[in-house]
Parts: C-alpha cells; sequence; structure tokens
C-alpha cells in the first residue's frame, strides 16, 4: 500500500505526463507534421541497464526508438548502437541493457511518421557503480 507522500508523487508524476501530453498535441497534433517529441525522462538506472521514456504528439508512427552510446558525437549524429523500444498511444518506451558499470552514455530518442522524423535532445546518463562483494561473476569482487 502506498503512503500519502509516495501517492501525491505518483498523482504529481501522472499530471505532469498527461500536461506535457497535451502540450505536444498542440504543438504538433495536426495532420502533415513530423512527430514531435519531449524529454526524455529517465525511470531507472542500474549497473548494466537505463529504463526511459519520451511523450510523443504524432499519429501514425511508422518507426520509433533511442540511439545511445558513449560518444555524445555519434549518438547526435545517429551513428551510435540504437535501441527499439515500445510505444502506446503516446509514449516511447526504452529499456537499455548490456550496459558497463560505472560510466557515462549519452542517449537519444526518435520517431517517424509518413511526415518525418522528430528527434529528442541528447541525454547523459551514469551507470550505477559496482557494490563491492556483489555478485557480478567476477573473482576476485571489482572495486
Amino acid at each position: 500500500m502506498l503512503n500519502v507522500d509516495e501517492l501525491k508523487y505518483c498523482m504529481k508524476r501522472t499530471l505532469y505526463s498527461l500536461g506535457i501530453s497535451l502540450l505536444l498535441c498542440l504543438a504538433a497534433c495536426e495532420n502533415g507534421e513530423a512527430p514531435v517529441l519531449g524529454a526524455i525522462i529517465i525511470d531507472k538506472v542500474t549497473t548494466e541497464t537505463i529504463t526511459c521514456h519520451v511523450e510523443v504528439a504524432a499519429s501514425n508512427i511508422v518507426d520509433y526508438g533511442f540511439y545511445y552510446g558513449t560518444s555524445r558525437s555519434n549518438v547526435s549524429n545517429n551513428k551510435s548502437k540504437k535501441e527499439a523500444g515500445t510505444y502506446d498511444a503516446s509514449t516511447i518506451h526504452g529499456e537499455i541493457v548490456g550496459l558497463t558499470p560505472n560510466k557515462d552514455y549519452y542517449i537519444k530518442a526518435y520517431g517517424m511518421n509518413e511526415f518525418g522524423k522528430g528527434e529528442t535532445e541528447v541525454v547523459k546518463v551514469k551507470t550505477l557503480p559496482l557494490t563491492p562483494g556483489e555478485d557480478d561473476n567476477n573473482f576476485p569482487d571489482l572495486k
């Protein structure tokens, strides 16, 4: 069961997401425009995974996902790894896995429809470091 503070946080996050979706839709929901994407929201970071999402205003999305890597310029120029993600009515969700602990990664989302491609700004996220004593299948434990 959620306590009052957790419930308030969930409500604020939901209202924020709805507000962003409405603003994006007002900006680009007319027919004939490429998708407009909001800012990438980082949901969770672990030692090897980054989970994120981005709000999208557009119709008929045909391709979407995330570019990511350790070089800002490669991600900016779409010359990095690509993760497909999932898409529901107004949000692109991504889970980038197999990352190196305690390392900086750059991420950019994109969405395409018949009228063009929309992209977000590149964001920088650092994976968490390994915890000494944690089972990482390496011996001896990494510090």
